[in-house]
């Protein structure tokens, strides 16, 4: 297959979709051209004391994590600092 017929091929794609006779991509092996409907997911009701048990939970674990980042942070840090210290 020469480059002469490739082009040819793209040419031909390139008319069919202007002419409006070809959908582009409806027959790929991802199936793209499918049409997919969601359903909406409906929230449940959730009473106002579990919202506020909830973001107390939530900004608890936050804190926790916020303090991890930090030692965690702080340790590296005078590692590196002792490392570059007394490595010269």
């Amino acid at each position: 297959m020469g480059i002469s017929s490739m082009n040819a091929t793209i040419n031909y794609n390139r008319k069919l979709l202007k002419n409006g006779k070809r959908v582009p991509f409806t027959k790929m092996n991802g199936g793209s051209g499918k049409k997919q409907s969601y359903k909406p997911y409906v929230f449940p009701e959730v009473q106002p004391h579990v919202l506020r048990r909830i973001r107390i939970k939530t900004r608890r674990q936050n804190r926790r994590l916020l303090i991890k980042q930090l030692i965690i942070g702080l340790v590296t840090l005078v590692i590196i600092v002792y490392l570059l210290y007394f490595s010269m």
